[in-house]
């Protein structure tokens, strides 16, 4: 271990006369010159998405006082199941449940614990609500035709991880934590990079557990991108009811394309490609 030090230190010494004679920065000088460019570029896109989100707050406000939300006495996922399928649901979702706590929730953590500059976020809410599982169930019965097991197979983030990164690390991650997913063994299903989107910034991926089947989905994001996610959700779920009006879509899409439009975008962030699972295939 000493002559290793010894090495690191002599290397160090050559690179600084190297850098003395060619008239550059040496490599410690550099490394907080990219540090400070760095730490000043995330401080000044976390003010500008701050001021940004301070106003987004104040406008679904303001739209929640013009459109008040309606009341819905049928929210309640075990009333729109009959009792066959809301019990086949609740046995499908506890195998779902025993697989993400004891295989993937695990391989995640330990995929975390590799990069200590970004982490997991809302671990806590990794599984989606029983009651909304049964009500995205109760929705393709109803209206698609399908078998509540089949319903539930076809679920996207039943079971969904989010991870967040500076950014100035979050192209560069997001391709170094998807080599990770894979060296886990978890084979990537799809991806969809939405930085160029109008009304949602991030990537979402899916990747299959190869025992299990199961699939899962996995979200990267920034902090801006997240909040921002966090903060048009409510507008994201009056989008999808039929029961919106058309001029209230047209103001819900708007606030939705206005808080995309504040997110600062992460350099290189085209070079995350999206890929569909007959592509994968192919």
């Amino acid at each position: 271990m000493e002559i290793e030090r010894l090495d690191e230190a002599d290397a160090v010494a050559v690179d600084r006369e190297q850098a003395d004679d060619q008239g550059v920065a040496p490599p410690e000088t550099r490394d907080q010159q990219a540090y400070r460019a760095e730490y000043r570029a995330t401080v000044e896109a976390a003010y500008t998405w701050d001021a940004a989100a301070l106003e987004l707050r104040q406008a679904w406000e303001a739209h929640e006082t013009k459109w008040p939300s309606p009341e819905d006495a049928d929210r309640d996922g075990d009333r729109s199941l009959n009792p066959e399928a809301n019990a086949e649901v609740e046995r499908g979702c506890g195998q779902i449940r025993e697989i993400a706590e004891n295989v993937i929730t695990p391989a995640m953590r330990a995929i975390e614990s590799e990069d200590s500059d970004r982490h997991l976020i809302g671990l806590e809410h990794c599984l989606k609500g029983m009651d909304r599982i049964k009500e995205k169930i109760a929705d393709a019965v109803r209206y698609k035709g399908r078998a509540p097991e089949e319903a539930l197979e076809t679920l996207k983030d039943v079971v969904r991880f989010t991870f967040c990164y500076s950014e100035e690390r979050y192209t560069s991650g997001v391709i170094e934590d998807c080599q990770r997913l894979l060296d886990r063994g978890f084979q990537p299903f799809d991806r969809l990079n939405s930085w160029q989107a109008e009304q949602y910034k991030g990537v979402n991926s899916r990747w299959r557990d190869p025992e299990s089947g199961l699939l899962f989905e996995v979200q990267f994001h920034t902090r801006a991108s997240f909040e921002a996610k966090q903060l048009t959700h409510a507008a994201y779920e009056r989008l999808r009811d039929p029961a919106t009006s058309d001029v209230e879509r047209d103001e819900l899409q708007e606030f939705q394309r206005k808080a995309s439009a504040e997110i600062p975008i992460p350099p290189n962030v085209s070079d995350i490609e999206d890929y569909s699972p007959e592509q994968r295939r192919g």
